[in-house]
């Protein structure tokens, strides 16, 4: 048998800590809170009987069973038997889904499969198929959840790959759903609350999940648990019992029927249930996203996050954790908190099972190789071929790694680059292949930015390796060793084999820290840091919160993520606008979400998607610069792409200087000027939160898609907090348009001003004031509700105080434009556009009225 540890998830579980997998029994060890029932009482002379111990609940397992109460309607597919359904999707259709549904024995259980085929020319086609009215009858009313497993296939003809339980269905075309968004690639796949209204669907909840897909015509793949909510105008859909996402809308009130959508998936569905709201559904969470974890034997384990809730969504549940093979790898537990430790070469399957309910499972598939061995081979003369060099001294400490080979190198599948202190052979880095935690931030910060990042980067035939931050001290001896299979090349004629001490790759560092508040960042000669972050770590940990403070960044590439807190009066100034660029490849589906930093700890990593990060910092300065996200827009990634996130209520100058990107590239809050600055980008390429954000003397440049050739995109996305809120100001600035880094460029009329969000939680505060404009905007300037299937903005009506307004606009040779032909947006006077027209004006509210006036 096994080793089963079965834990709590109350996080008072503390108090087991040394509590474990220690026996070397194989029966299941049971983890609970002590109580008094668990103590054996002191002998007496005439003892009570002790009570006998409260069995543990019992825990379903096998296939689900439709219960005979408790649920209004429930399908378990168990009889094959499909009367209570219409059928919609048929080989046979001249028109509709031509896919085909069958019962499917999945190990001793049926389920219900289906096999899509072409997707049909309208969206209103992927109705599948829809409950009988009679089977529905018990339902009582419009206030209910429908929840199922699904297991999503591959296959071809995916068109929009929808993949939707529908709710309160009204007629073709007129429902609401809950479910999948499943893309090809895991991280750009969805889950979603939708609304069809006359066969147009609209998304309002879009919660990135990584969703994996079976293979096509296999049984293979995950299930995954999907439950939509519906509570009056409320629709809440969960993944696996988390919920991830509500919408308030109010087209169909009745409680119409349900029924399956897609456009166009093959998947398989089992475990149809229909029930009170009231009742909520069991959680079982992990934090780590992956399906399967590649590690060396010996390697640090992997720590996982559990989150088990019953079914009254408050309660703490229990939950086990089983290893198929505890000498691959050793299962422990401490509160929710689960630690794997890869122990020797294998594979092993980790499953983690729900304490109310056997049937929902999570897991992890693990391989792992054997553990690190010293290399021995040594290959002569490594001088020029590695960096820092051979005995080099006075290293950085934010120096990164390379080696050159004789020819391209090849990266292997598992294996590790490793550093070692000298002095005690102390391991103090590992670099594994693949994605890897980065916790960016100086050592002993309470909050740090944790971002996967890409530690190997091949140019030519040199590899490049990036330490994670901080592993390096002042004033200590290390050498690097590279694990045998790490990489395939050949190293001064000899095959590689491998890296160890004995070759000789050591360095020593810098033997004190700089002193100051002004220091210089070069990629290759003189200077403090070798890194931007380097100098922002210094900052943060050894000059005043409020002291000013300069970064001279010299002529470079510097390819890394930044992160600052905290501190104030800091100038970033760069050698020349052009000739310094801090740049990354990071976007939604490699860290999604804008992002925040967390005490440093495991977990999946929330630093977020934007190049530079920024937190509390008041009086930020970016001159003379470039901030580049590398990311081009694709068809298998969410693109959201930031080059900054300022997620401060103070405030930001940038002047001299570049910002480009493709999607999303300046998210902002607070009060920010652009200065004689660049903006470029695609796709709601400035947005965000500002109180105030001006754009005096600036070019805002429209790039073409990488993904479309027709598209153009939207400048704007506005979600200003205050209805009198300033906004986004464009003041003095040019609307121009380029080539995209595909080559794509616009056509004609293709670009809009701006788009809404669609809530009324918040403002589309947008103001050009003598703006030249170049063709690319479309005459009717904004992207109103209708356009290109877009929501109302708010105030749907724009006025001189609030939404989206204009004055003095032009084309690119200062011709005055026709205004007449805009819509959705108001034309200013030349009297009230005159709180835009200076950045006093614009910036009069700072500090509770104090105001704001920034030189160039």
């Amino acid at each position: 048998m096994n080793r089963m540890l079965l834990v709590s998830a109350v996080v008072l579980m503390g108090s087991l800590a040394g509590c474990g997998s220690d026996s070397d029994d194989d029966d299941p060890i049971v983890i609970k809170v002590p109580s008094e029932q668990d103590s054996t009482p002191e002998p007496e002379p005439e003892p009570e009987p002790e009570p006998e111990p409260e069995p543990e609940p019992e825990v379903p397992s096998g296939p689900f069973v439709c219960p005979e109460t408790g649920l209004y309607f429930c399908e378990d597919f168990a009889s094959g038997d499909l009367s209570r359904w219409n059928i919609l999707a048929s080989p046979e259709n001249t028109e509709g889904a031509t896919g085909e549904f069958d019962i499917l024995d999945d190990n001793g259980n049926n389920v219900l499969r289906y096999t899509a085929a072409t997707a049909g020319p309208n969206k209103v086609d992927g109705e599948l198929l829809l409950v009988t009215p009679e089977a529905f009858a018990d339902v009582p009313s419009a206030d209910y959840f429908v929840e199922a497993r699904i297991r999503p296939r591959q296959n071809s003809n995916t068109a929009s790959k929808f993949l939707y339980m529908m709710a309160r269905y009204d007629s073709p075309g007129n429902w609401y759903a809950g479910g999948l968004n499943v893309q090809n690639s895991s991280s750009s796949t969805k889950v979603e609350v939708a609304k069809s209204e006359a066969g147009s669907i609209s998304r309002p909840v879009q919660a990135g999940k990584p969703i994996l897909l079976g293979e096509a015509g296999e049984t293979d793949g995950v299930w995954y648990t999907v439950r939509f909510e519906l509570i009056g105008d409320a629709l809440s859909v969960y993944l696996n019992g988390e919920k991830l996402g509500t919408s308030e809308e109010n087209l169909y009130g009745e409680k119409g029927l349900i029924g399956l959508y897609t456009y166009n998936r093959s998947f398989e569905i089992d475990d149809i249930k229909v029930g009170d709201p009231a009742v909520k559904p069991v959680q079982l969470t992990i934090d780590y996203a992956e399906p399967t974890w590649e590690v060396e034997a010996g390697n640090s384990p992997l720590q996982v996050t559990v989150a088990a809730l019953q079914d009254d969504g408050v309660t703490a549940d229990t939950f086990s954790v089983e290893s198929s093979d505890p000498a691959v790898v050793s299962v422990s537990t401490d509160g929710n908190l689960v630690s794997l430790t890869p122990l020797a070469q294998g594979e092993a399957s980790i499953t983690f099972t729900s304490g109310s309910d056997g049937s929902i499972t999570r897991s992890i598939d693990v391989v792992v190789a054997e553990g690190f061995t010293m290399p021995s081979e040594t290959y002569g003369d490594l001088a020029n071929k590695v960096m820092p060099a051979v005995a080099a001294t006075d290293v950085h400490i934010d120096q990164p790694l390379s080696i050159t080979f004789d020819d391209t190198p090849q990266l292997g599948d598992i294996g590790s680059v490793r550093i070692f202190r000298s002095s005690d052979n102390a391991l103090v880095d590992v670099i594994n292949l693949g994605p890897e935690i980065n916790h960016i931030g100086y050592p002993g910060q309470d909050r740090v930015r944790s971002v996967y990042y890409q530690p190997f980067m091949i140019d030519g035939n040199t590899l490049h390796i990036q330490p994670h931050t901080g592993v390096l001290e002042y004033g200590a001896d290390y050498y690097v060793a590279i694990g045998d299979g790490v990489v395939n090349a050949t190293l001064n004629g000899k095959a590689f084999a491998g890296l160890g001490e004995t070759a000789g790759w050591s360095f020593s560092t810098k033997a004190e820290k700089p002193t100051g508040t002004e220091v210089i960042v070069d990629d290759d000669g003189a200077a403090d840091f070798r890194s931007v972050q380097g100098a922002l770590n210094y900052m943060m940990a050894d000059v005043g919160k409020d002291d000013a403070a300069v970064i001279t960044v010299k002529n470079g590439s510097y390819q890394e993520m930044l992160f600052l807190r905290n501190k104030n009066n800091l100038t970033i100034k760069g050698e020349s606008r052009d000739g310094v660029v801090i740049h990354y490849d990071n976007y939604e589906s490699f860290n999604g979400g804008s992002g925040g930093s967390a005490a440093p700890g495991p977990g999946t990593p929330g630093g977020g998607r934007s190049v530079f990060l920024v937190e509390g910092a008041d009086n930020l300065v970016l001159d003379t610069l470039t901030l580049k996200n590398d990311h081009l827009r694709v068809d298998d990634a969410s693109n959201q792409a930031e080059t900054i996130y300022f997620n401060s209520s103070y405030r930001l100058i940038a002047k001299n200087a570049n910002f480009i990107s493709e999607q999303d590239t300046l998210l902002l809050k607070g009060y920010t000027w652009f200065y004689d600055t660049l903006v470029a980008g695609n796709v709601d390429f400035i947005w965000g939160y500002s109180v105030a954000s001006l754009f005096e003397n600036s070019e805002i440049r429209s790039l073409g898609d990488s993904k479309s050739s027709s598209n153009g995109g939207y400048v704007l996305q506005a979600r200003t907090q205050n209805i009198t809120d300033p906004g986004f100001v464009f003041l003095n600035s040019r609307l121009t348009q380029g080539p995209g880094p595909s080559g794509n460029v616009i056509p004609a009329g293709a670009s809009y001003l701006a788009r809404s969000g669609g809530s009324a939680d918040y403002f589309d505060n947008v103001t050009f004031i003598n703006c030249a404009m170049d063709s690319h905007i479309n005459a009717i300037g904004w992207a109103g509700e209708g356009i290109n299937s877009q929501p109302a903005p708010n105030p749907v009506v724009a006025s001189a105080e609030s939404g989206w307004r204009e004055y003095g606009s032009t084309d690119l040779d200062g011709v005055p434009l026709d205004l007449s032909s805009r819509e959705f947006g108001y034309v200013l006077s030349a009297g009230e556009a005159a709180p835009f027209m200076d950045r006093a004006s614009v910036f009069a509210g700072y500090n509770g009225g104090e105001g704001w006036n920034p030189e160039p």
